[in-house]
Formats: C-alpha cells, sequence, structure tokens
C-alpha cells in the first residue's frame, strides 16, 4: 500500500498499485510515501498521531499541525446565547421552592398557579413531589408571588449572561460565561 499526501502532510488516499500507476494517479504537489499505520495520522518525513480532537467545533490545520476552531466570535457568541437560552428556560420550567416544599412551574404549572390564585379560594395543591398541601387564597397569592420571583430571576440571570456574551471580546471570554 502506498499513501499519498498532499504537501502539508494530510492523507489523501491509499493506493495500492505498481509506481506507474502510483505516479500517474498522484495529483501534481501531492507525494507518494509508506503507508500510515493507522488513518489518524499526518506526514512530516515520517507518520505522527494527529492528537485528540478539543471539540466537534475544532478543524485540523495540516499547514499548523494543530487544532483550530474556524468559527468567527460572533458565531461563537450566537451559539452560546443559544445555550444560555436553553438554561435560561430549563431552570424556570424545573420548579421552585416556596414554604418549605417544591412547585412545578412548567408553563401549564404556571397557568394553573395563576387561576387558583385569581379564584381567591383554598385548594389543595399537588407539589412537584406529589405531596398534598392545603394552600389558603393568600398562600396561593404568596405561591404565585413566589412563582414571579423565580421567573424574573431567570431572566435575569439570562439577561447578564447575553449582555457579558456581546461584550466579549474573544472567544474564551464568550465560553467562559455561565448561566
Amino acid at each position: 500500500m502506498t499513501a499519498i499526501i498532499s504537501k502539508h502532510g494530510q492523507l489523501l488516499q491509499l493506493i495500492y498499485a505498481n509506481a506507474e500507476t502510483i505516479e500517474l494517479n498522484k495529483p501534481v504537489g501531492c507525494l507518494a510515501v509508506v503507508d500510515p499505520p493507522h488513518s489518524n495520522m499526518y506526514y512530516k518525513g515520517w507518520w505522527v498521531d494527529i492528537p485528540a480532537q478539543p471539540s466537534l467545533k475544532h478543524t485540523f490545520d495540516y499547514v499548523l499541525k494543530k487544532w483550530v476552531d474556524l468559527r468567527t466570535l460572533e458565531q461563537v457568541k450566537n451559539e452560546h446565547w443559544s445555550a444560555i437560552k436553553a438554561k435560561r428556560d430549563a431552570f424556570e420550567f424545573k420548579g421552585f421552592e416556596f414554604e418549605s416544599h417544591y412547585y412545578d412551574s412548567d408553563q401549564v404549572s404556571q397557568q394553573r398557579i395563576l387561576l387558583a390564585m385569581n379564584a381567591d379560594v383554598s385548594q389543595v395543591w399537588t407539589t412537584a413531589s406529589n405531596e398534598f398541601i392545603e394552600l389558603s387564597p393568600s398562600q396561593l397569592r404568596g405561591l404565585f408571588q413566589s412563582l414571579q420571583t423565580h421567573i424574573a430571576l431567570s431572566h435575569e440571570r439570562g439577561r447578564i449572561a447575553r449582555q457579558l456574551i456581546y461584550e466579549a471580546e474573544t472567544i474564551g471570554d464568550v465560553e467562559a460565561i455561565q448561566f
């Protein structure tokens, strides 16, 4: 077997043929060398293992002989903001605490809490852990206020993260921002 490599050492193809056929099939500017021990290698006079890919966003640069992230700062900012929004939504809908009990806060639960508060009558409420709690009208107002505080907190954290993302000047700065 013979390996056809680019002038920068990138393995382009493996070929099993005689020298004349190899020469005819070798693109201009490429070299024919002994095949590598395995495919995840580049050639620089000898075969060298390509290091592990740091992330799916990295591409191996055969000129520099290292992994590079080709995304622009703007692309990274947009991707990171999308990820932060998903975390914000997950936080908002994961539930909240009120009077030492944990309550659901998904969209349906938010609507139910609002309706229960507006009914202005005592109700038995099921907590996130399936406990039954009797809540007075004033406790239902407190439950609703706690829900609103929880939602506001999640969106405040999101706004702060978004501002930091769009003010960041490097990819590393963007990626360091947490929800």
